[in-house]
Order: C-alpha cells, then sequence, then structure tokens
C-alpha cells in the first residue's frame, strides 16, 4: 500500500537543481568552526552509558559531552529514519515537511541546511551507511559529495539476496567502512593535515560533513569481537536477553567508529575548531511495550534519543541541560552558531535555536511542548499490535499524553515518577488529560499538513524497503 506513496523518494535522486546552482558561494569568515553531524540510526539514549546505562556502549560518546553539553531528554519527532532526519536538517516537524514515513521523497522545494552552509562557503560532504537515507530519498541537496554506495558495504544482511541488483547493491554499509570514507575524504581534501605546520594546501573553506551509521538498526548483527565484549547475562539467556546484548554491541561499535573520527581531527589540530553533533534519529521498543523495533509505538524507548553538541571555543563544558528539546532545533542552532541563514522556503522554522543555552547565556524552557507522532497506518494491526490511523503524542514538563483515535487508545503518563510509562493515569487525572488533550488539538491544527504527489516504485527498491518492514 505503501509502494505506491514511496515511489516519489525514488524519483527524487536528480531532484536537487536548487542545490547545485548555489555555486555563489559566500567567502567563508574567520572563526567559523568546521560542523561534524553525526546520526546514530536506531540509538535509544538509554541504552548509551552517556546516558546511564549500566553496560559501557558509549565510551566515546561520554568524552564528547564530557567537553560539552548533553541534552537529556532529546525527542525525535517519530520513531523513523527518513522523517526524523528530514526534521534534523530542515527544522519543520514531520507533518510540515511532508516526508511522513520511509520511502516518501523529502519536497525539492523545502531548503535543508546542506544547501544553507554551501551557499555559505561550507565544504559538504555525506557519507551514509543505509539505503533507508540514499540519494534517491532527497536529502543529498547542498552536498557536493554524497557517498551512498553500499557495494562490498559487509552489509548485514544476506548479501547475497542484493548480488546483481542494477543500481544500489547492497542495502547498507558496516560502520567502520562509512568511517573510513569520511575519513578519506578529509585527508584528501587536506582538512587532516596538521594545522600547527601551516600547511599552505589546508582548505581556507571549513567542512560540513554528516555521517549516519546504522549498526544499531536490526538484524542486531555486530563484528564478534564487540559481541564477546557484551555477552547477555547467566548460563540460559533468553533469546530476547541475545538479542538486546548484539543491540547493546552494536551500539558501541558505531560508537567506537565515531571515537576514531573524531581522535582523526584531535590528531590534525581539527577537533577545537569543529562543532561536533551527535544525535540519535530515533530509539527501538526492545519489547519495553510489546515491540521489538520501532515505528509503532512513540513511548520513551521510541523517541528519546542521545542528542550531544561539542565545541570548546564557544559551548560550555560538561554540561547536562535537563528541559527536553527536539532534533528539529538542529538546524536553527546551528545556523546561530556559525551565523548562515536558511534558504527561503515556504515554511518558518519550527525547532528553536539552542545556542545561548548551550553557551551557558540563557535558558530552555522546562515546560516547552513536544510533539511526536507515528505514521499512518491503514490496517488494524501489525504483528499482533494493534495499529490503525494516526497516533500522536505531547509531553509538557513531566506529563506526556498519547491519543490514537481510530485505535480507541488515549494514555497520559507522569515522567518523573513513571519514565518507562508502565501505569497509564488517563482514567485517574481527568483535569491533566483534558488539558493536554486540548493543548494537542490545537498544537495540530497550528502544523500544516505536507505532502507531495506519489510515484510508482520499482519491485527493486519496494523489495529492499519491504525487507525492513518500511512498507505497510
Amino acid at each position: 500500500m505503501l509502494l505506491v506513496a514511496l515511489a516519489a523518494l525514488l524519483g527524487s535522486a536528480n531532484l536537487s537543481p536548487a542545490a547545485d546552482a548555489a555555486d555563489q558561494k559566500t567567502p567563508p569568515s574567520e572563526g567559523r568552526p568546521n560542523i561534524l553531524v553525526v546520526t546514530f540510526d536506531t540509538t535509544r539514549a538509554d541504552h548509551t552509558s552517556a546516558y546511564g546505562y549500566v553496560r559501557p556502549t558509549t565510551p566515546s560518546l561520554i568524552k564528547v559531552a564530557a567537553d560539552g553539553v548533553r541534552f537529556a531528554a532529546a525527542y525525535a519527532p517519530m520513531a523513523t529514519t527518513l522523517p526524523s532526519h528530514t526534521t534534523m536538517f530542515s527544522g519543520l516537524l514531520p507533518r510540515t515537511h511532508g516526508t511522513l514515513k520511509n520511502g516518501l521523497p523529502v519536497d525539492p522545494s523545502l531548503p535543508l541546511l546542506s544547501e544553507a552552509l554551501r551557499n555559505d562557503g561550507y565544504r559538504t560532504a555525506a557519507f551514509l551507511s543505509s539505503f533507508a537515507v540514499s540519494k534517491r530519498f532527497g536529502l543529498q541537496r547542498g552536498f557536493k559529495l554524497y557517498d551512498d554506495d553500499f557495494n562490498d558495504g559487509k552489509c548485514k544482511w544476506e548479501v547475497t539476496r542484493w548480488e546483481g541488483m542494477k543500481l544500489d547493491g547492497d542495502f547498507c554499509r558496516r560502520g567502520d567502512l562509512t568511517r573510513a570514507a569520511a575519513v578519506k575524504w578529509l585527508e584528501d581534501s587536506g582538512y587532516l593535515a596538521d594545522k600547527s605546520k601551516n600547511d599552505a594546501s589546508t582548505p581556507k573553506e571549513p567542512f560540513f560533513i554528516w555521517i549516519h551509521f546504522f549498526d544499531a538498526h536490526n538484524p542486531y548483527d555486530p563484528p564478534e569481537d564487540q559481541v564477546k565484549m557484551f555477552p547477555p547475562p547467566g548460563d540460559a539467556p533468553s533469546e530476547l536477553e541475545r538479542d538486546i546484548a548484539h543491540y547493546d554491541a552494536a551500539i558501541h561499535f558505531e560508537d567506537q567508529e565515531m571515537g576514531k573520527l573524531v581522535d582523526r581531527l584531535a590528531e590534525a589540530k581539527r577537533l577545537d575548531d569543529t562543532l561536533v553533533i551527535i544525535a540519535g534519529d530515533h530509539g527501538e521498543g526492545l519489547m519495553d511495550h510489546g515491540w521489538m523495533l520501532h515505528g509503532l509505538q512513540i513511548y520513551e524507548e521510541a523517541v528519546r534519543v542521545p542528542f550531544v553538541f561539542r565545541w570548546p571555543a564557544k559551548l560550555a563544558k560538561g554540561k547536562t541541560i535537563s528541559d527536553p528539546v527536539e532534533l528539529a532545533d538542529l538546524t536553527p542552532t546551528i545556523l546561530e552558531l556559525v551565523g548562515a541563514k536558511m534558504p527561503k522556503g515556504a515554511h518558518a522554522i519550527e525547532g528553536m535555536s539552542l545556542a545561548a543555552a548551550l553557551s551557558g547565556k540563557g535558558t530552555l524552557d522546562a515546560q516547552r511542548p513536544v510533539l511526536i507522532q507515528r505514521r499512518f497506518y491503514a490496517g488494524d494491526a501489525e504483528k499482533g499490535i494493534t495499529v490503525k490511523g494516526s497516533k500522536h503524542g505531547i509531553r509538557v514538563g513531566n506529563w506526556k499524553y498519547i491519543e490514537a483515535k481510530e485505535e480507541d487508545t488515549f494514555e497520559l503518563y507522569d515522567l518523573a515518577r513513571d519514565p518507562g510509562e508502565k501505569h497509564n493515569v488517563f482514567d485517574e487525572q481527568k483535569e491533566k488529560r483534558a488539558a493536554l488533550a486540548t493543548q494537542l488539538q490545537k498544537t495540530l491544527a497550528g502544523v500544516p499538513v505536507g505532502g507531495t504527489a506519489p510515484r510508482a516504485v520499482s519491485a527493486e527498491d519496494a523489495k529492499k524497503l519491504e525487507a525492513l518492514g518500511y512498507v505497510q
């Protein structure tokens, strides 16, 4: 059913005239940082040791956070890869930018952060690890290089299943190979020459790099050395315990590869001149609410993600901010920190700049409403889980309200007392539920619904998306 709608993205690989026409760049000003954005696919915050997890899954992220700012309550807008990344790089919520599920194209008229930075004199490159964010889906605009070549990518799916595929080869690329491709580009571009030696070949323009790691996404199949580091508990672990152990090992692997990249920048004395941002695109169920994967639910495990900033020259060091923030805040924050402007578009940015809070010169609103949503499902159930129609949630302060009218389900949680959302107090808190339901409806009424005309998707591309459960 989603197959027809998915196709728009698949024709959008060439929808990039706006970005590539933008070679009229503003000369870079002194003092602007390089920018490195690393996104960890399917990485829930509470399975990272940087966010208090008992297993040491993210030692590199801990080091980055120790020199920067960690947001303790950062939210993805959806538990879905392409909509979440589109929100990050547009500053818009999914209902506004229109990419409401994987396989729908990014609107070619939608201004993107990469375009803004390229227009402002940044040298741009992206290194991807999954077909779900390949160039045919539209996020390539503004990037001079968009490396989504997954051939020989040690994909964790059965590689032979994809052999002979005409266009895309493997579905994914392992994190060490993605990191190596990024390092090679940095080396070839002159950015890893020792800055202290004043090498004349070093580029004058700063770089903007996006690196996407896919290792924590199911199936959980990290390298064997990582598996040995995270054995499941007990002598006779259950299948779920083994899966969770492999998930943790995969997070450690992507964290390790991120750390190697950061270390290379440090060796070249480039790290402190680089704004580093690490973000998860969404989480994973791990059966906390009866669902192993992501996409269907909007509980905390599905939408609460790591979000860390590091730039010692301008930002606070070793700081944790507990007020809620959104991935939509990434674009306006970067723009303010580097003094760039977004190309004009149809919608005002919905995210807010976190620059003042990051620098210690401002505070955030603990009562800021955070909107979360699930994609639309036309059926009645998915592998035993009731899913019908739309589902939306809103967090205000410590309260989170979830509403799915087509399913006839309404939930209210006090996150301060019940962070795992195990006790639905909808029936007990009539005033609170009414207030939040009203606020949710007002919020939804003020958010325009975006979208693009569907196109036919090829059987080959549909097969790849279907293999990951992206087609319902």
